[in-house]
Formats: structure tokens, sequence, C-alpha cells
């Protein structure tokens, strides 16, 4: 591997692992998302507490710079498919475990779709996102559950679309690193009461500790009750 391949990949990774969500929730509302809601350091949970509008345009942002440009770099690099996909996956890791935040992050899956658009796998992200939206945000308001099963499903997609082995190998490479972030989350203790064996089985599924959506994605603080300053909890790494 070429000293040009090693320093994309490695600045892949550190593009992606700048904790945007943290930080506009830092300077729009004065909050640390990790406290609020899922606890995730995503756009969905930007988009419920700090707004839609700037949900939708971090979600944008971190799949089209830390997801598409690290794979559009390389190729503009002259880089081959392998340093390609390395970029693009290591953008990803890097969102998911920041260095920044001690090895905590988002789900990155927004990331991961901007990879795919990197390839211009298009046909796969518009079946995705539709069976996402309407059965997952729209129908049965269960995402993490359709994001679930859209991610088992991309590696078939790929495959059934004439992708180049290398994407469908790296489809089958990034759906077990993104179900690991869902398992291993930011490190958190399962709740009181709840097995390792049960939670790890809702992190999959669900994508959180317990089998009810609202109790994990109303969640707020205690000190907004208790009293204390908002800026209290950034000790507790979510």
């Amino acid at each position: 591997m070429t000293l040009t391949a090693v320093l994309l990949i490695v600045s892949a990774y550190l593009f992606g692992a700048v904790p945007s969500a943290y930080l506009v929730a830092r300077y729009i509302k004065g909050i640390d998302i990790r406290q609020y809601g899922s606890g995730n350091m995503g756009a969905t949970n930007v988009m419920a507490f700090v707004g839609n509008r700037t949900g939708f345009l971090l979600g944008t942002y971190d799949c089209l710079a830390k997801g598409t440009l690290p794979v559009v770099l390389a190729n503009l690099l002259d880089q081959s498919i392998g340093v390609q996909i390395g970029a693009g996956l290591a953008g990803v890791v890097g969102h998911a475990w920041s260095p920044y935040m001690r090895f905590t992050g988002g789900r990155g899956i927004a990331t991961f779709t901007g990879v795919l658009f990197g390839f211009g796998m298009f046909y796969e992200v518009m079946i995705l996102v539709f069976v996402l939206g309407v059965f997952g945000r729209v129908i049965f308001h269960e995402a993490g559950l359709w994001t679930f099963l859209c991610l088992l499903a991309l590696p078939p997609l790929a495959f059934l679309f004439g992708r180049d082995p290398a994407l469908v190998y790296m489809t089958m490479t990034a759906v077990p690193i993104l179900l690991l972030k869902r398992l291993t989350a930011n490190g958190e203790r399962p709740l009181g009461g709840h097995s390792m064996i049960r939670v790890s089985f809702t992190r999959i599924l669900w994508d959180r500790d317990v089998s009810r959506k609202e109790e994990w994605t109303e969640r707020r603080p205690p000190w907004e009750n208790k009293g204390p300053s908002k800026d209290g909890g950034d000790n507790v790494l979510r």
C-alpha cells in the first residue's frame, strides 16, 4: 500500500471521527446530546432534541462529507477500488468510534449510505430508503428494526444488481461493523433489571436496551427535573 493510500484512509478516519452531532447540539442548544433520548450522537437524535431541519442537514453532512467525499477523493487520486473502500469504511468507523470522544460515536448508517453513494450504488440506496421510510417510519414507527432488516438485505441486493465483487464484499464487511456498533452502543451498561443477553437481543433488533420505544427515545437527563445545570452531564459518556 502506498503512502498516499495510507494517508487517505487515516485522514478519512480522523475526519469521520469529528463529533458533528455533539458539536451542533452544543452550539445550538447548549446540550450534551449523549444525555438525551437514545443517547446516540447522530442525526435522528438531533432531529428529536435540536430540530428537524438541523437534524436533516446534519444527516446530509454525515452522509456526503464523511461517507461520499473520501471515496470520491480516492477515486480522483487514481487509487484502487480497495483503497476507495478502505477510505469509505474508515469514515464509518471513525464516526462510530471517535478518538475525540473516547471512542464513542454515532451509529454510522448515514455515513455508510454516503459510501454507497460514492460508489454509485443508487438502486440499493433508493430501495433501502424507501423501505426504511415507508415501513420503518410511516407504517410501523420502528426505524431500528427496519434498519436491521435493511442491513441484512444489502449484500444480496448488491449481488443481484451485479456490482463489482469488491463492492459486494464491502457490504458484507460493513454490515457486521454496523451491527457491532448497535450491540456495543457506546459502552453503556444494561439498565437495572435487564440481563445482558436480553439487552444484546434488543440492541441488535431495535437498537435500544428496552422493548418500549418511548422509554428509550424520550429520556431526559435527571438534572432537568432536579435542578442542576444542564452542563452537569458532560462526564457521563453515552
